[in-house]
């Protein structure tokens, strides 16, 4: 009765009666003999369920999570400040008074237990919310309120290098630990590549790696077309576009010497 219930919640979602209504357009235009649209229609068809489907978001995001292997806090160095790149999380306001947490707010967990763990004594949130949104988290993670910088200016990852950078600069630090999802690393790393401080990846949020090691024991409706599996295929897309983009762009800090 559980199974039953899982496979007919799946065919009341809207996103299953799109994918049903894509199909049922592509095979109209092929008894239409619309020659143009029939291909157009099955390709657009072909490729949305493609990404919606788990597995397939999941070999994306593998992709990227492999160039940022798990570290146990052991193998994780002293430093002098620990960046925590913003995201995963909307910021408190006056009608809710404390943050809301998403996925990427593994960020914030990591950076508060490499605080704890004695890696570094200050932690540099980045992110135009990070006052409204990261702090407050760090705070109930018993960080004190002397130990967090804010840097609020940045709004993507190029602008969370450039302010971060001039921040850890003012203070000296010479060895940063950088932490932001695995999926994230790749790209965040090239933003911070020539900037004279020596950057330490520490990765969390290894949200395919974890799905993949339990894959074997997921049931089959788990592995429908779904929308988060779409969601995540775009969000990983999305990384591999900008690694690509920046790849043939030099960075801020290349350009100022």
């Amino acid at each position: 009765m559980f199974v039953l219930f899982k496979w007919l919640l799946w065919l009341s979602m809207p996103f299953t009666w799109v994918l049903i209504a894509l199909l049922l357009w592509a095979l109209v235009m092929w008894k239409k003999r619309a020659w143009r649209w029939a291909v157009f229609a099955t390709l657009f068809a072909t490729t949305i369920i493609a990404l919606s489907l788990p597995v397939v978001a999941r070999t994306i995001g593998v992709g990227l999570e492999a160039s940022c292997p798990v570290k146990t806090l052991a193998e994780i160095p002293q430093a002098d400040a620990i960046i925590l790149l913003g995201g995963g999380i909307a910021p408190m306001n006056e009608k809710v008074p404390y943050p809301d947490c998403y996925s990427a707010a593994d960020r914030v967990i990591m950076a508060a237990r490499l605080y704890h763990a004695g890696k570094a004594s200050l932690i540099l949130p980045s992110g135009e919310i990070s006052a409204r949104a990261e702090l407050p988290l760090l705070e109930t993670m018993r960080v004190p309120r002397s130990r967090i910088l804010c840097d609020t200016d940045a709004r993507d990852t190029a602008e969370n290098a450039k302010y971060t950078v001039a921040l850890l600069r003012e203070r000296k630090a010479k060895k940063v630990l950088l932490v932001t999802s695995a999926w994230h690393m790749r790209r965040a790393l090239m933003m911070y590549e020539g900037c004279g401080l020596e950057i330490i990846p520490v990765g969390c949020d290894y949200e395919s790696t974890m799905v993949c090691a339990e894959a074997s024991r997921r049931p089959l409706w788990m592995e429908l077309p779904n929308a988060a599996a779409l969601n995540s295929s775009c969000t990983y897309i999305k990384e591999y576009l900008g690694i690509l983009f920046y790849s043939f762009k030099k960075n801020a800090f290349e350009n100022s010497k």
